[in-house]
């Protein structure tokens, strides 16, 4: 057991938690129905209201040809964009597209503020698949799975495709002319009276331009800016500390030690592709080269799970931690930190909070044995004195060191203050205000209720919303303008010195929309019918002529110049990075008398890692991916302790009632492991409402317990009150079933070492600790099979892995997997073909986590080929074990005997039982990866490997007449993820990086003992503790 979960429990108490591995509280304790859900191979109900005979008598060929023939029809109005105007492709030039090969263009991912550079696969015009643009020296090749389920976004058959007029909450469409028309005569008369733009982050310089024209055009133009969640409190604090800039990016690469406090750099803040894969730099097997990471914080976070050592604190007690830990610091070491911290003293902080005292100790002696090559960093959620605290210690500590000096962030407009959304609400209520436009945003969903806004808003005689869908917002203004997708729009982004990128488009409009850019310009021009389609692409090839390629010192010219840029998606520039100032010493100014009093329970309001403030609502994959610490889907809850639930006789699935002063709630309770006591964390995102059939009515928007007067921050909040309901409302997670565990052995996951791990020290002091357990191969009276060509595999570093799962999008983008719906997901029946499965181990106060990624592992031995009756599962040449679905009759002996639990069934044509048919409608099938059969109902699949991309990489090494080698391809999970944790390759290339990792001394196969010779390796994770025992 190692120093973070330490204790004496016995598992013959049923009552007493297991120090072994398990999944969740019902297994911890071994609740009867989890026992007995644990001796049968599937989740009872998994076969419940199926009846064939009752389904559908549309044959598999006939809903094909359909589909065909309705994807047909609908392609004749979706051509490919270079059709109507200049567009560069990132591999090929236009004229030379290839029917039946795909084309790559270079853009920028508009999905959030970090505008990351993308390369979208086209196949005949058709947009079908995005990934990260490797020349971006960013995010690197690499995007978040918001990024890839936006391709979803694009054929939304739910987006506005006309403009809309709200007459008493009916919606007629509108021609452009007469929106024109009106906005610009009503624009002209606004004289004096405010006309209040209102926009997410802007990262564009051309679109700022644009606002700045507008402006100029209408003088009374007012812009605000905001986000949900943001860096605000963050970069003041920075601000108050160094005098001015913005807080810098950090050496993750570089940094021995980490102190995370509440702070999910790996999740929700900041570039998460970026620090993610700089961080796993850190973590690296091969060159035994470890970092060692520290999180104090409140609930489990991708960034705690991958923590070496964990304590858990209210978040309001956050201050007298960091000054508490200053004090030791100065105490012990030749620091002279500039903060007051008498009165403060960490043993009885400790104690006060029943923190381990040695896990502290080892804090601060690594952090002084450090000094210069560590980093502490605070969450944005934390108050502005707590960034302040903490970046005096980075001071103190000499961390100043680890600070970029290469690069810094980019801020084109600041955030709009609370008090100025309060003013423009009092403004707006006093008929100050001609015209609200609402710019891509939902401010009525996300601005705290307490401000007024959606009441003052039906006092402004114009409002309108540009936005791609209906949504809070839109529901109630005059006008909501059709705006097209970014895979359908010109643009460009800064949000880092050194670099710009573009974005270009790879379709023509599939509606009547408009590039909100566009629709700007027309309103400036005073002219309605000044309006076309090549208009913001000319404003922005301009403005780049004029502005921006003078500053490059280009040698050729700027026609040259833009196409190369448009096919490399980026240009570097010359631009100054902001670098600290010095250091003010009085930029803290606390009170020596620590409070102690902790009165009632504390809110906590987090970004959704999926759905992020909500604009994600509405995409299905996003809806479906499991949570990565809970494994919930298609809900958020409040997430409560097992003592805080015990204290409030609260089970898992009741309702709660929770107060924070007016403002109530009403909202499951999920009891998960590692939350503080008293407190609740509930993510934001969802509660949609006016927001289509996927996102409306889906979990609670807890955006509602938000105010204007915000607590310790707008997103912590003291003395909140919970009572019970006698209701309960069923969340449905994926973490319960899947399981492969005997009721008999509780520590199966260690005996069958499924999860193997170790320590640092340990590994250094015996490299071949992992293998010294491994099973040896058992005789056969057979020969193995001779594979003498490429033979493919995967090895999967779980070191890198953060469980973020961000590749099971790009797998369900890649291989047209449905969306099956939380009723699919409850009876077990969803159809990923990649999970990650979560673990706890020790207390459910302080659990240590561990993740692995899980696919069908295309054993050599495989059981599920074996049973089939029908040879539709059967192994190739090279390794694969392969599908043949139209062979398929649907027997399910394959998942029977599938000891990973990795085969997917379609019980349903779930295209068509989700939402009344909504992935049913034909401009859905435009999204189809053509090289991927769509499978129909009562057929079996799973992980193939990407056979589709194996099969293409082969016709181009026999066309180019050379041999196959195993770099020449790379699955979609592997090109999605950020920290680099996947391998894929020929197993018999002595010579390749991939084999390194296939037979690594750290690597093993799950369930080795059965003999079943998976093509999948492990990792055995370390964790970087001061001990050799995990």
């Amino acid at each position: 057991m190692s120093e973070q979960n330490t204790g004496s429990n016995t598992a013959n108490d049923i009552n007493t938690p297991h120090p072994n591995y398990w999944r969740s509280f019902e297994s911890l304790y071994n609740d009867p129905t989890v026992i007995e859900a644990k001796a049968h191979e599937f989740k009872e109900g998994v076969t419940d209201d199926f009846n064939p005979s009752g389904l559908s008598s549309l044959s598999r060929r006939k809903f094909l040809a359909l589909l065909g023939a309705s994807a047909a029809l609908a392609g004749t109005a979706c051509t490919d964009y270079r059709d109507k105007g200049e567009i560069v492709p990132y591999n090929v030039k236009p004229e030379e597209i290839t029917v039946g090969k795909p084309n790559y263009y270079a853009s920028t991912c508009t999905s959030c503020a970090n505008s990351c550079g993308i390369l979208i696969k086209t196949r005949e015009g058709r947009p079908i698949k995005v990934d990260g643009n490797p020349d971006h020296p960013i995010n690197k090749g690499k995007i978040c799975a918001k990024g890839q389920a936006n391709i979803l976004n694009l054929y939304d058959p739910e987006r506005i495709k006309t403009p809309l007029k709200n007459s008493n909450s009916v919606f007629n469409e509108i021609s452009w002319k007469k929106v024109d028309d009106e906005v610009i005569s009503a624009l002209s008369f606004a004289g004096s009276k405010e006309i209040a733009l209102i926009s997410n982050t802007i990262t564009s310089p051309t679109m700022l331009k644009v606002i700045e024209d507008f402006k100029a055009k209408y003088p009374s133009v007012k812009l605000y800016s905001y986000e949900l969640f943001n860096d605000t409190i963050k970069n003041s604090a920075w601000r108050k500390t160094y005098g001015s800039g913005s807080y810098p990016l950090l050496k993750w690469d570089e940094a021995k030690i980490i102190l995370s406090l509440e702070s999910d750099f790996l999740g929700t803040e900041g570039n998460k592709l970026e620090t993610s894969r700089m961080f796993a730099q850190n973590r690296d097997v091969d060159n035994k080269k470890f970092n060692r990471l520290y999180c104090v914080d409140s609930s489990l976070t991708i960034t705690g799970i991958n923590s070496d050592y964990r304590l858990r604190i209210r978040p309001e007690s956050q201050l007298e931690f960091v000054l508490s830990l200053t004090n030791e610091i100065v105490k012990k070491g030749s620091v002279a930190a500039s903060l007051n911290t008498a009165g403060y003293d960490l043993n009885n902080f400790a104690k006060k909070n029943q923190l381990d005292q040695k896990i502290l100790n080892h804090l601060v002696s690594d952090l002084l044995g450090n000094k210069g090559k560590s980093i502490i960093t605070a969450g944005n959620s934390l108050p502005e004195n707590v960034h302040i605290a903490v970046n005096l210690l980075n001071d103190a500590l000499g961390n100043a060191s680890m600070y970029r000096t290469d690069a810094s962030s980019v801020s084109l407009v600041e955030h709009t203050k609370p008090e100025d959304i309060q003013a423009l609400v009092q403004k707006m209520n006093n008929g100050s205000v001609a015209a609200v436009i609402n710019i891509d945003c939902n401010p009525v969903y996300h601005f705290a209720n307490d401000h007024g806004f959606e009441k003052a808003l039906s006092k402004v005689p114009l409002s309108l919303t540009l936005t791609e869908r209906l949504n809070e917002t839109s529901a109630v203004t005059t006008f909501s303008l059709p705006i097209n997708h970014n895979f359908e729009s010109w643009g460009d982004a800064s949000i880092r010195t050194g670099v710009i990128s573009l974005q270009q488009p790879v379709i023509a409009p599939i509606h009547q929309t408009r590039q909100k850019e566009s629709i700007l310009l027309t309103w400036i021009s005073g002219k309605s019918d000044s309006f076309s389609e090549t208009l913001y692409h000319d404003y922005l090839k301009k403005n780049w002529e004029i502005n921006i390629y003078p500053t490059l010192s280009s040698k050729i010219d700027f026609t040259k110049f833009w196409f190369g840029v448009l096919h490399d998606g980026i240009v570097k520039t010359n631009s100054t990075v902001s670098l600290p100032g010095t250091v003010n010493a009085n930029a803290l100014n606390v009170s020596p008398t620590v409070n102690d009093s902790k009165i009632g329970f504390t809110l906590f309001i987090k970004e959704n890692y999926t759905l992020g403030d909500g604009r994600f609502a509405h995409n299905g994959w996003l809806q479906e991916l499991p949570h990565p610490i809970s494994k919930i889907t298609w809900d958020n809850y409040a997430a409560i302790s097992e003592k805080t639930c015990k204290d409030l006789g609260l089970k898992d699935n009741d309702l709660i009632e929770i107060s924070v002063d007016d403002r109530k709630l009403t909202l499951p309770v999920f009891m998960q492991a590692g939350t503080a006591d008293n407190v609740v964390v509930v993510e934001s995102g969802f509660g949609r409402t006016n927001s289509g059939v996927v996102a409306t009515g889906v979990g609670f928007n807890v955006n509602k317990l938000q105010s204007a007067k915000s607590g310790l921050s707008p997103w912590i909040y003291n003395n909140v009150k919970i009572s019970k309901t006698d209701d309960k409302y069923l969340l449905a997670s994926s973490q319960e079933h899947h399981a492969f565990d005997d009721p008999k052995t509780q520590d199966l996951h260690i005996i069958r070492k499924i999860i193997q791990e170790g320590t640092v020290a340990t590994y250094l002091k015996n490299p071949e600790f992992i293998k010294e357990k491994q099973h040896k191969d058992l005789p056969s009276v057979y020969d193995p099979h001779p594979y003498t060509g490429v033979k493919w595999g995967m090895a999967i570093d779980l070191n890198k892995c953060t469980g973020c799962g961000d590749c099971v999008v790009a797998c369900n983008v890649e291989n047209n997997i449905p969306v099956v719906g939380k009723d699919q997901v409850l009876v077990s029946r969803e159809m990923q073909w990649l999970r990650i499965d979560r673990y706890y181990s020790g207390s459910p106060d302080n659990p240590k986590v561990s993740v692995q990624p899980m696919l069908c592992q295309h054993c050599d031995q495989a059981p599920c080929e074996n049973v089939c009756p029908v040879v539709a599962t059967t192994h190739s040449p090279d390794g694969l074990n392969q599908m043949t679905y139209n062979r398929c009759v649907g027997t399910r002996y394959c998942s029977n005997n599938c000891p990973y639990k990795v085969r997917r069934f379609n019980f349903f044509n779930f295209r068509d039982h989700f939402r009344d048919s909504y992935q049913e409608n034909p401009i859905l099938a435009l999204m189809h990866n053509p090289e991927v059969t769509v499978r129909s109902r009562g057929v079996m699949e799973k992980c193939t490997f990407c056979v589709q991309r194996i099969s293409e990489a082969k016709a181009d090494a026999t066309h180019q007449k050379r041999n196959l080698k195993g770099s020449d391809v790379t699955t979609a999970c592997q090109d999605s993820c950020g920290s680099n944790a996947i391998y894929f390759g020929d197993i018999n290339d002595k010579e390749s990086e991939f084999y390194k990792y296939r037979n690594h001394e750290l690597g093993y196969y799950v369930l080795e003992e059965l003999n079943v010779k998976p093509n999948v390796t492990y990792i055995a994770k370390l964790r970087n503790i001061h001990s050799e025992e995990v």
